[in-house]
């Protein structure tokens, strides 16, 4: 859900009712054209000079257990819709520099933050997904995991204010997404990996039986060596990490 909610407020849709497990949007005309599979109404409208009415629609992260209505689906991870929202995220916005905005008389001072969301797979004779968020203020070095909910009660702006100003960052963004990443394999370390377990119990089985099919026939090595390749590519097991998007934060210190 924080990736939804990041989402559209990036995509400046208004988000109309949230819950644990929905979000109601109102799309603006450029997300509904790129999202919602409508060229033809929009080429008519377009034709016809008028102007489209962008769809208001309820995304669902857990079954609500009852048949959907129009304009409602459920997404998960891995799902069509999903991959649809992470490539336009990538094309529309890969990297953006926000501030925090406030009407004050007074100097305020804008701490910087970087945040990322990360895109986690793991492979083996299947596929996991997890998209992870994580933030680092480029001061202190602290991480933070749940930024992007900090970030919704913040009003921020692409350009700065009027009294506010911008702390310089200690730590270069490079240097802080390769901390993240080394948080993130420490995390990934952490975990339980039967699945890996599982895959590589199976490759040891698929090889077993390679062995013996081929024992009695020298003469198709290079066959052998082909199929043995095969095996070791589906089943070896690997973690991938890979940054979706993210951005530079400008945060007054109370927003901490």
């Amino acid at each position: 859900m924080p990736f939804l909610r990041t989402f559209f407020n990036a995509c400046e849709c208004r988000i109309l009712e949230e819950s644990n497990d929905s979000l109601t949007v109102q799309l603006t005309e450029e997300a509904d054209r790129a999202l919602m599979n409508r060229p033809f109404y929009w080429h008519y409208k377009d034709q016809l000079g008028q102007p489209g009415d962008p769809l208001a629609f309820t995304f669902f992260t857990k079954d609500p257990g009852r048949l959907l209505k129009y304009q409602e689906e459920y997404i998960t991870f891995g799902s069509p819709r999903f991959h649809q929202f992470l490539l336009y995220a990538q094309k529309r916005a890969s990297f953006i520099k926000m501030y925090e905005t406030s009407i004050s008389s007074k100097t305020v001072q804008l701490e910087p933050w970087l945040f990322v969301h990360f895109h986690l797979s793991y492979e083996a004779n299947g596929k996991k997904e997890k998209l992870v968020p994580l933030a680092l203020h480029l001061i202190s070095g602290t991480f933070s995991n749940n930024f992007s909910e900090k970030l919704t009660s913040l009003s921020l702006s692409h350009m700065i204010a009027p009294y506010h100003y911008v702390l310089s960052p200690l730590i270069t963004p490079a240097s802080g997404l390769n901390r993240m990443k080394k948080r993130l394999w420490q995390d990934i370390i952490q975990e339980e990996h039967d699945w890996a377990k599982s895959a590589l119990e199976k490759k040891k089985i698929e090889l077993a039986l390679l062995d013996s099919f081929f024992e009695q026939n020298e003469e198709n090595n290079a066959h052998f060596e082909r199929e043995k390749a095969a095996i070791i590519r589906r089943f070896e097991p690997v973690i991938r990490i890979s940054v979706l998007n993210g951005g530079l934060f400008y945060i007054a210190q109370n927003g901490r």
